[in-house]
């Protein structure tokens, strides 16, 4: 197959120049994630509907300018479970990416698959396959082989006739509009999680309270610090539950410290006072604001109610040709279960308003279900045989 390899810095520009040149471009990153602190680019593919290109940037200095030529409102970017493209995008520029299009959510919301791989999506929209066998490959090694680099081009190659496939159904089925603000609030979620410290999301930091949550702060940035530092992951700095168990315990011992289990080993001997001071400073700060705290205490619907609920939900999904993943959980359904019994007093403004009751989701599942809630609507057994066996009728 024919590709560009761009892997010099004066090559550059000829890839800006064909993105800046389109309103349609297509993208891919392939990354290793599993030894360092944030991912390491490794290949940026791009395509449009006249070529494909491959930038190494291993081997140049700074790609910055193929970011940048991807934020134009005009131009739609393509991609494919493109979480990473959109924080590399995002640490690059310091900007999401205006125009976006998700091959994987785009399907999902036509009934199909979801999350789909790639190769079963290109199967299934356009016949194609993709081959497998560079899968776990080394990205970093250098020279990259020509197996790999036509791996990495197949990747992208098809991302603009599978845009015009799934776009001709989305228009078909009136739903364009909600892929536009499906990826438009993922991306806002995902870059609004990246920026903000992640201290609070640890396991089992729930029971803890006061100066505790302040150690955990502190003990939580110390580590970040140090693993990106060091361009590793923070849990190999310092795992989780040490963290809530150095919190528990308050001590700034260093002897005591060296006595819990997971820190007695010589690694992390020299870590000690560093991690002493943590515990010392946390102690004297008053108490960090965690999400839950200050949050009012939600209706928990009964296990059985929420299963009843879920169960519906599917059905509404899949009489309206909707993947059900795509639409929501079971803790989405238990969490709108509790606002409708806590009297639903909240407003869309608040960060608690059920997600099955914004945008889309209100129309195709939110109004449906307060029906089954109140009891207006049932979920009944139409036909024991057929795949979907349920229906709803008016309840008697």
């Amino acid at each position: 197959m024919n590709y560009t390899l761009i892997n010099e810095n004066d090559q550059l520009q000829s890839v800006v120049d064909a993105i800046t040149a389109v309103d349609l471009v297509g993208i891919d990153t392939e990354f290793v994630a599993e030894d360092c602190y944030r991912p390491d680019l490794c290949l940026l593919q791009v395509s449009t509907r006249e070529a494909v290109f491959i930038v190494d940037p291993k081997t140049i200095d700074d790609i910055s300018s193929v970011w940048q030529a991807l934020l134009d409102p005009a131009r739609t970017v393509i991609v494919h479970a493109g979480r990473e493209e959109i924080l590399f995008a995002h640490r690059a520029t310091g900007m999401a990416v205006p125009k976006l299009f998700d091959v994987q959510v785009a399907l999902g919301l036509m009934g199909g698959e979801y999350p789909a791989s790639y190769g079963k999506l290109l199967h299934r929209l356009l016949g194609e396959n993709v081959p497998k066998g560079e899968t776990r490959t080394d990205w970093r090694k250098r020279p990259l082989t020509r197996a790999q680099l036509e791996y990495a081009a197949l990747d992208v190659l098809h991302l603009p006739l599978l845009y015009d496939a799934l776009t001709e159904q989305l228009i078909a089925a009136g739903r364009l509009r909600w892929l536009e603000d499906e990826l438009a609030r993922r991306q806002d979620n995902l870059i609004q999680t990246q920026e903000q410290e992640g201290w609070f999301k640890l396991s089992g930091i729930q029971s803890l309270h006061g100066k505790q949550l302040s150690i955990v702060r502190e003990l939580w940035l110390w580590r970040d610090q140090r693993a990106q530092l060091k361009d590793m992951p923070a849990r190999r700095v310092l795992r989780d539950d040490l963290i809530v168990e150095l919190a528990k315990r308050g001590s700034s011992d260093p002897a005591k410290i060296a006595h819990i289990r997971g820190l007695h080993h010589s690694g992390f001997q020299r870590f000690l006072p560093e991690i002493a001071d943590c515990v010392t400073r946390g102690a004297k700060l008053p108490a960090p604001v965690a999400p839950w705290i200050g949050q009012s205490k939600r209706a928990r619907p009964p296990a059985l109610l929420q299963q009843f609920l879920t169960a519906a939900m599917s059905y509404l999904c899949r009489t309206n040709n909707i993947a059900p993943a795509i639409v929501g959980t079971s803790d989405d359904v238990g969490r709108l279960a509790g606002y409708w019994l806590d009297g639903a007093r909240l407003t869309e403004s608040d960060e608690e308003f059920p997600q099955l009751l914004r945008g889309w989701r209100a129309e195709l599942v939110g109004e449906p279900l307060y029906h089954i809630f109140t009891g207006k609507r049932a979920l009944c057994v139409v036909d024991p045989k057929d795949e979907m066996p349920l229906g709803l009728c008016d309840a008697h």
